[in-house]
């Protein structure tokens, strides 16, 4: 029997956490596995999918906890001496053949990894991208932060993450060279044709507009939806037959409604708030936009390419790595982003758009995905990571 604990402290939950949900679910289905799960306990969204895990084996342990990240979390971790004593405490009398760590950034879910690794454990990173200090987080001391962040690279055993460009940036970042690619998984289900009609009048879009969405969390550093509004301000005129559909919640929907009011687009632009039945705002759309200033492999990408929509995007990360040159844009250039829409929209795609929907229901499936994951967490014979780690060490990074 193998005994799998997963740790996360997100607050959120977005693509990745639901693909932590997906790991620990198929793992439970394995009669040979036992899995624990902690998790910050007002997560209420990633409890909920946790709790709908069959538990008919009795294979799953779910255990809250009171801690979530705050700015500047991987220098918080490396002083956070009791908290960590409490989770190696935790973890000894789990007592699991291997820890798996799932965070968005290294920075997340550090205190579990340090606290992993110092109790001896065999510790697995999940992590979907690996983004400079200067691009993912706020400019404040980008030195230290990429000094202490470098250290937190060198900590786990093996790196799980999702794409050949996501293994580069580890790389580059100083990470173990034990690096296993695991491509999401996307559930597909098909679309009834009231959908497209029921969407459209619910959020009064008419049968001749373009309708354009623009679906994740509301997070403006890095999803880019205040630099898309602008655009579509600065360019209305061009955009005259579009309306576009803000899908999400986040810490920014408060100032992405202000910024709509200001430059008086509501007749233009609908904020929906976030829904598990995305597949109505797929069959309601004809286009997604991905104005990003950095991803991973993002979920809604996927998604709308198995739904064959035409997907305008920024030429970064996951985005450079499945979608046709011609569809992408630099970030922050607002009149490429509208031209590559013009261009897109006008273009014959039909080929592409089957390629897009073969490739996503053939590679991105749960059963490759269940099979290369628990290939990735129970491989053997791998070599432990070269970096010792005690509080003397931590203590002086801290202290840097």
């Amino acid at each position: 029997m193998t005994s799998v604990l997963f740790y996360t402290d997100a607050p959120e939950y977005g693509g990745h956490e639901a693909m932590t949900v997906e790991a620990a679910r198929c793992l439970c289905h394995d009669p040979k596995m036992t899995v624990s799960f902690v998790f910050y306990a007002r997560n209420k969204k990633l409890r909920g999918e946790l709790e709908s895990i069959p538990r008919s084996s009795g294979n799953l342990t779910l255990m809250p906890l009171e801690f979530k990240p705050k700015s500047l979390q991987a220098l918080r971790s490396l002083i956070s001496w009791r908290k960590i004593r409490r989770l190696q405490t935790l973890m000894r009398q789990i007592n699991p053949d291997v820890v798996v760590v799932s965070h968005g950034r290294i920075e997340g879910s550090s205190i579990g990894l340090l606290a992993a690794k110092r109790a001896g454990f065999r510790t697995i990173s999940y992590l979907p991208m690996a983004h400079a200090v200067s691009t993912s987080g706020r400019p404040f001391a980008v030195w230290l932060r990429e000094m202490i962040n470098g250290y937190f690279y060198r900590l786990p055993d093996k790196f799980i993450t999702i794409s050949e460009s996501a293994r580069h940036m580890l790389q580059e970042r100083g990470a173990a060279p034990n690096v296993a690619v695991v491509q999401n998984v996307v559930k597909i289900r098909p679309i009834a044709e009231p959908d497209r009609q029921r969407f459209r009048e619910a959020h009064g879009i008419a049968t001749d507009q373009y309708a354009v969405a623009i679906i994740g969390r509301i997070q403006f550093r890095q999803k880019g939806q205040d630099f898309a509004l602008r655009a579509i301000d600065s360019f209305r005129h061009e955009l005259r037959d579009y309306t576009f559909v803000f899908v999400g919640d986040g810490p920014d929907k408060k100032g992405l409604e202000t910024m709509i009011a200001s430059f008086n687009l509501s007749p233009k632009v609908n904020l929906v708030p976030w829904t598990p039945n995305t597949i109505e705002v797929y069959a309601g759309i004809d286009m997604l936009l991905i104005p990003s200033r950095f991803e991973g492999v993002p979920l809604v990408m996927l998604e709308a390419m198995a739904y064959k929509l035409p997907i305008v995007a920024t030429n970064v990360d996951g985005m450079a790595d499945f979608l046709p040159s011609s569809w992408l844009f630099p970030y922050g250039d607002s009149k490429a982003l509208v031209d590559t829409m013009l261009r897109v929209r006008k273009s014959n795609n039909s080929a592409l758009l089957e390629s897009h929907r073969r490739e996503v229901v053939n590679e991105f499936t749960t059963e490759k995905f269940s099979t290369d994951f628990s290939a990735a967490v129970c491989g053997k014979g791998e070599k432990p990571s070269l970096e010792v780690v005690d509080e003397s060490q931590s203590k002086r990074l801290g202290e840097s």
